[in-house]
């Protein structure tokens, strides 16, 4: 499925078809949620179609498009970890390049796909290297990622980039409304933004993030959020029964909110995510630093670059709110809300 904020990435695949310039490797990079895989799967059944439209969509009729539809074709690859949570293994990566060695059983492409590629360990992604550097004829590996910075700087730099990115408020709720008819209703009062602001503006990370606990763990987060630059709170003393559940997205929702700060700092309101958060954003925004923020920022990267390591969840939160405190310590509290 082609979504509308995929469009303009789509057409440039296409367009790389069409001018013979298709590279042997691929990084879709951007956030969770945006569908990167779905346009990955897509293209790949394109390029094995027997006979692919004038948009490049696979017809659904073929032989090869049967066999990709029911995961038997036989020079499509999906490599992805065998168990929720867990890296993709060595042996994984050793296995395609064992397939990519032996004859393609159609005359068209064959093609990989590694999702979400930051899951490789140091040994696969080592093993990739080598046909990354010496690749197959006619074959293609695409990348997927969420987390593309986490990637050893040897594969980077031997993929050409896709970048995918989060489409505007108003396209994701129409979306949403479109194909997701009702799913807002109830509970969470049809607040279509508020989730779409706890998925980082990502419209299918939203759909799956319509959890009432959910909503409530990122308001209890705010609210401490606030009440630590306002000097209400302390960043130690603060319950954090929600760190539970762990610890990435709590941190995803400070990003975002820190961004949103950077971006109210600089005018470029209409590219908040936030948007059920911007009447208490613009306050703290008029008494922060930029510089300060961008720095802030860099530390809540680090930490989300090394969030597969064993972590200490309530020290990684206290170090975080204790340097929030600090950026904030010197500017005229004001109460919010």
């Amino acid at each position: 499925m082609i979504f509308p904020w995929t469009l303009s990435q789509w057409q440039q695949l296409v367009q790389r078809v069409n001018e013979q310039r298709l590279p042997h490797a691929m990084l879709f990079g951007g956030i969770e949620g945006l569908g990167k895989l779905d346009i990955a799967r897509q293209f790949a059944q394109s390029l094995l179609c027997q006979q692919p439209d004038d948009n490049f969509m696979p017809c659904s009729q073929c032989r090869s498009c049967a066999q990709f539809e029911a995961n038997t074709h036989p020079d499509f690859h999906l490599i992805e970890p065998e168990e929720e949570g867990k890296g993709i293994k060595v042996d994984q990566i050793r296995g395609l390049t064992e397939q990519f060695g032996l004859a393609a059983h159609y005359a068209s492409y064959r093609v990989a796909i590694i999702s979400p590629a930051e899951s490789m360990n140091l040994a696969a992604a080592n093993s990739l290297l080598k046909s990354l550097e010496e690749p197959p004829e006619n074959t293609l590996i695409i990348l997927v990622s969420s987390h593309s910075a986490s990637l050893p700087s040897t594969i980077l730099s031997r993929c050409q980039r896709v970048n995918f990115d989060s489409p505007s408020a108003d396209m994701a709720v129409n979306w949403l409304n479109k194909h997701h008819t009702g799913l807002f209703d109830g509970e969470i009062g049809g607040s279509e933004r508020a989730v779409l602001a706890m998925a980082n503006g990502a419209p299918l990370k939203a759909v799956k993030s319509v959890d009432s606990e959910l909503i409530k763990q990122r308001e209890q987060m705010f609210s401490l959020f606030l009440a630590v630059a306002e000097g209400a709170e302390s960043p130690l003393g603060a319950d954090k029964q929600w760190l539970k559940t762990g610890i990435t997205t709590p941190i995803q929702w400070v990003y975002s909110w820190i961004s949103d700060l950077i971006k109210l700092k600089v005018n470029l309101r209409e590219a908040l995510v936030n948007l059920d958060k911007s009447a208490d954003l613009q306050k703290l925004a008029q008494q922060v630093e930029l510089g300060s923020l961008y720095r802030f920022l860099d530390n809540i990267l680090d930490i989300l670059k090394k969030q597969r390591a064993p972590l200490n969840t309530q020290m990684i939160m206290d170090d975080l709110l204790l340097d929030w405190k600090t950026l904030t310590a010197s500017v005229e509290h004001t109460h919010y809300r």
